[in-house]
């Protein structure tokens, strides 16, 4: 009885106080960690995404509560209408599968990623890569995996919120991300998600 009463205490106290995710809550949601070609910015950005999928309660607390965005760009204001709604969302939001990294994914959005970002171009629309049944998220100008996946979960100026729609569809279960550089930006995230 002992042992479960200090079980349940530490749990509890886990819940309420901690201040960060624990080591196994990372490592589940880090699931690219394992590919080579990705960089530590696409590996953080589908690792962002699958922390607000898996545990949105912990996102909301650990991550939005102390997000101010993007570092160089101006401080997001608290009282922005796209971060309370995203704060709603995250906090009636049941847990769901963490994305999976899929390298078929991956190779068309590093196509599109490198054709819109030589090209300086912007929006969806291909030239060149062909275009498969999967729901897209693109990202500019962010530097880091956590300001890409803040980019799409927040979804600021985007009234339909579609990339937020899409990285917490919970019908989703597999992903591709690519990040180029852009000639407008400086960098362009492309993500292609799919069942």
């Amino acid at each position: 009885m002992k042992v479960y009463l200090t079980v349940l205490f530490l749990f509890v106290y886990q819940l309420i106080y901690a201040q960060d995710f624990s080591t196994e809550q990372y490592k589940e949601a880090n699931t690219a960690i394992s590919i080579s070609y990705l960089t530590k910015i696409e590996k953080d950005a589908i690792m962002y995404l699958n922390l607000a999928r898996l545990y949105p309660v912990l996102f909301l607390r650990f991550v939005v509560e102390n997000y101010n965005g993007p570092e160089g760009y101006s401080k997001i204001e608290k009282n922005n209408p796209y971060i309370n709604s995203l704060k709603k969302k995250l906090g009636l939001l049941k847990s769901m599968e963490a994305l999976s990294f899929d390298a078929d994914l991956y190779e068309n959005a590093k196509c599109f990623s490198e054709e819109t970002g030589n090209s300086g171009g912007e929006g969806h629309k291909r030239k060149l890569c062909p275009k498969k049944n999967f729901a897209e998220c693109i990202s500019y100008g962010m530097q880091s995996g956590k300001d890409i996946a803040m980019q799409w979960l927040i979804d600021d100026g985007v009234p339909s919120l579609g990339h937020r729609g899409i990285v917490l569809d919970p019908t989703y279960h597999k992903i591709g991300l690519s990040i180029h550089s852009h000639k407008k930006w400086g960098t362009c995230a492309v993500a292609e998600i799919i069942w």
